[in-house]
């Protein structure tokens, strides 16, 4: 149990490591969040005009893209240790995505289920990501 908490509150990382991954979290959250609130205000009839979808659209996908920039700066200055368990929680999550919407869509074609929700999709992504990093810094250290 000791070691499974040490995974997920990722101890034995340079701060330089822990200050670039909270980051990359808080900006994920704005981006989530973002993303919570456009589809809400579009759910509510909030986003009739060209220019509130122009305003919610700009921030989320700026804020989505300074999330990728420093999730990438995040990887280039990590040691490679944890960039290998990065890659492989990476890697896991686009196989779950992958596989997932695959089999998914037959059931849709066949009309067995109702149509995919997208934020399913990026729900499913993100536990597989998370599943993966913790079983990788198990692995390693």
């Amino acid at each position: 149990m000791n070691k499974l908490l040490e995974a997920i509150c990722v101890k034995g990382l340079p701060k330089r490591d822990i200050k670039n991954a909270n980051l990359v979290n808080l900006l994920a959250l704005l981006w989530a969040l973002t993303l919570l609130i456009s589809t809400y205000l579009a759910e509510e009839g909030m986003l009739d005009s060209p220019v509130s979808i122009a305003i919610a659209f700009g921030i989320h996908s700026i804020i989505g893209i300074a999330m990728l920039l420093s999730y990438k700066r995040f990887l280039i200055q990590l040691d490679e240790m944890e960039r290998k368990v990065q890659l492989g929680a990476l890697a896991l999550a686009v196989g779950v995505a992958i596989i997932s919407f695959s089999s998914y869509s037959i059931l849709e074609t066949a009309t067995a289920v109702p149509p995919l929700q997208t934020s399913y999709l990026i729900a499913l992504m993100a536990l597989a990501y998370m599943v993966g990093i913790i079983k990788g810094r198990l692995a390693y250290r």
